[in-house]
């Protein structure tokens, strides 16, 4: 078992009461994205840190989607359609994963973070596994996943101490 989480101490939940929980958000599973919206992707992960700027997606999203047990989830904004918000998820037979979680500037702290990892998690959960990870890289990302009841792996690859974020990998049970 691990140490409980030093993620989400720190920031208390300032989301404002009656917040818009991303009502009438359009979700879509990608499986044949437009040249349109594999450029939106790619500047929406770029804008929020996810991948460098130099760095173009399409490969992981080709890969995410050719994947036997991937999906590449996207959020529309319901009055003009464009992409909002991204996530990708599957599973390696052993554990669920989430991957490239990023909502736009425009349309944080309404929710829409948190609707797309619980569909990750029925996800997974409806391919029988018991167990979703997800690799944080950012305080407040870990932090994001602490609220959601993900735990911390000490043991994480390239991880010295619990400060050190790259490459920490955070867990869920899906069992509860």
């Amino acid at each position: 078992m691990p140490a409980p989480s030093p993620y989400g101490q720190a920031h208390a939940d300032n989301s404002p009461e009656g917040v818009n929980s991303g009502a009438g958000i359009l979700l879509e599973q990608l499986k044949s994205p437009s040249e349109h919206d594999i450029a939106v992707i790619t500047t929406l992960w770029i804008a929020t840190g996810l991948i460098p700027a130099i760095r173009d997606a399409r490969q992981d999203i080709e890969n995410c989607i050719k994947a036997d047990h991937g999906s590449l989830i996207v959020a529309r904004h319901p009055s003009d359609n464009q992409i909002i918000a991204t996530m990708m998820t599957g599973h390696d037979d052993i554990f669920g994963w989430i991957h490239y979680l990023a909502v736009a500037k425009l349309a944080q702290n309404r929710g829409i973070g948190h609707e797309l990892v619980g569909l990750a998690e029925d996800i997974v959960r409806s391919s029988g596994l018991s167990q979703i990870r997800v690799t944080v890289e950012t305080p407040a990302a870990g932090d994001f996943y602490a609220k959601l009841g993900y735990e911390l792996i000490n043991h994480a690859t390239d991880q010295a101490t619990p400060d050190t974020i790259r490459n920490t990998i955070m867990r869920k049970s899906l069992d509860q």
